[in-house]
């Protein structure tokens, strides 16, 4: 018996508009820096991954996201060669961290609403899980999704990120209701966080990624195309069928 479904928002439900070095370099301009977006995409990509690696889970142990974030910032400049004064750096940071604590820099996945309906009407809880900040849960009202969830939890917030089992147990707990780890099912985009997390937590899971067959030969897992699925539009048909499925078992 199905009783949860979560999801996954960062390149599951939502996208970027432009990419963070389009952005970066739009807001930089109007502090008087000229900048190439293609190299701030790519000093972006680094300076994250390193900044993940100095205090995990934007700093919800330590610095706090927005010291976090304006850490990422200044490595991204200084990691495309583009030497700014730190009081400049600072300035274009909190910009940036106004920006994108809107939905502004984002827009849903084609098919995020007509999912969110189906799986909404069939299912008792429906959640979020998403390895994030404590931005997520006003920029999901803004982009008009959020009364669509029971729950939204961030990992920067319940200081655990996927795939730590304790994020997964935090979401059965929220529910309520005692649900069952098996009685769950996460959907998400990445391998490691999402798919396999959830699984071994003891959830069901579904990996949506349009290039999943070469993410799971990188990762040394067998593709499966009852579990997995390339777009969301291709998801939908599945979750209907798996969710009636689930309801005739049920009577």
């Amino acid at each position: 018996m199905l009783r949860l479904i979560t999801l996954d928002v960062n390149n599951t439900l939502l996208k970027f508009r432009i990419s963070p070095g389009e952005q970066y370099a739009a807001v930089a301009k109007l502090y008087g820096i000229d900048a190439d977006p293609k190299r701030l995409s790519q000093a972006f990509g680094l300076s994250f991954k390193k900044q993940e690696k100095i205090s995990p889970n934007f700093g919800a142990n330590c610095v706090g996201w927005q010291s976090w974030w304006l850490s990422v910032v200044r490595n991204t400049f200084h990691g495309a060669d583009y030497h700014v004064d730190d009081e400049t750096l600072t300035s274009v940071g909190y910009h940036l961290l106004k920006v994108f604590s809107t939905s502004n820099p984002y827009e849903l996945f084609d098919g995020t609403i007509p999912l969110l309906e189906k799986i909404s009407s069939r299912t008792p809880k429906l959640g979020i899980i998403s390895n994030s900040d404590d931005r997520l849960d006003g920029i999901l009202r803004q982009l008009g999704v959020r009364h669509y969830f029971d729950f939204v939890i961030c990992s920067y917030n319940v200081k655990a990120a996927k795939p730590d089992p304790k994020i997964f147990q935090h979401a059965l707990a929220v529910a309520g209701g005692k649900i069952e780890p098996s009685e769950a099912l996460h959907i998400g985009d990445d391998l490691q966080r999402d798919y396999l997390g959830a699984r071994g937590s003891g959830w069901q899971s579904f990996l949506v990624r349009n290039n999943y067959p070469l993410i799971c030969e990188k990762g040394a897992v067998v593709p499966d195309q009852t579990s997995m699925f390339t777009s969301l539009q291709e998801l939908l048909p599945a979750i209907e069928l798996y969710t009636k499925s689930v309801e005739q078992s049920e009577e």
